[in-house]
């Protein structure tokens, strides 16, 4: 049987994933509830995640940062369940060298991996800008749609040689942004006959700029582009919204 404290944790994570982002009662309720059990026990590292998860659902992404670099130092043991969370929220805050460390077992043996971390392999893949990895993951579910879609638009990126424009093109989107979203997702459309990716970008629901920000990604890369001597392939497009519209 699981201990008195441990039950209360796994308690905790069922009621956070329940919560709706934009349900902020519940959520500053949640934070006040972790925070009373952690001031008890300031190094459980579990704790600290689920912290680190409704600071992003409370629109705190720097604090969310703050407390994620401390379950990195802290370390230890944690059950599957924590790690998915830990390892999604690493990617929702695109810190990506911490992201890459927890994630890169899962492609040693990527069918297994598939298996508990598909959409967090995926985003990641596309967070770094890798078709020939986003290829690896698409071609292990070979009947699976959404993996049908990934597939042909990384197909599309490798026979074109296009592979190191997508790269750099999410390498634009990290050194923009990378220090201030508290959310990455996506979006697959087949409508056209081939696959449209829709990279999707959280901000603090305090942050007014998304206009802005749209306008900044695309100048850049156009910019790129450019001077790449490359032209854009309008198959992948960035949205930027706040955090309380995540579903």
């Amino acid at each position: 049987m699981l201990d008195t404290l441990q039950q209360q944790i796994n308690d905790l994570y069922y009621k956070v994933k329940e919560i709706k982002y934009n349900d902020t009662t519940s959520v500053l309720r949640m934070i006040a509830e972790t925070e009373r059990l952690s001031a008890q026990y300031r190094n459980n590292t579990e704790l600290l995640i689920l912290q680190t998860h409704l600071q992003i659902m409370n629109s705190q992404e720097q604090k969310a940062r703050a407390i994620a670099n401390r379950v990195w130092e802290l370390g230890g043991n944690i059950s599957l369940m924590f790690e998915k969370m830990y390892l999604d929220d690493l990617i929702n805050l695109h810190m990506t060298d911490m992201a890459t460390v927890l994630i890169r077992p899962k492609f040693e043996n990527i069918n297994d991996g598939m298996k508990v971390f598909p959409l967090e392999m995926i985003r990641y893949a596309l967070m770094i800008g890798n078709a020939s990895l986003l290829k690896r993951i698409a071609t292990t579910n070979t009947s699976n749609a959404l993996l049908q879609s990934l597939n042909q638009f990384a197909d599309t990126y490798i026979r074109t040689q296009y592979s190191t424009h997508f790269a750099n093109i999410q390498k634009i989107i990290a050194d923009n942004f990378g220090s201030l979203i508290c959310g990455y997702d996506f979006n697959s459309y087949t409508d056209r006959g081939f696959t449209d990716i829709e990279i999707v970008l959280y901000f603090s629901n305090y942050d007014f700029n998304l206009k802005k920000y749209k306008m900044l990604i695309d100048s850049k890369i156009d910019g790129y582009l450019l001077s790449a001597g490359a032209k854009r392939i309008y198959n992948l497009n960035f949205v930027c919204k706040n955090i309380k519209d995540r579903k």
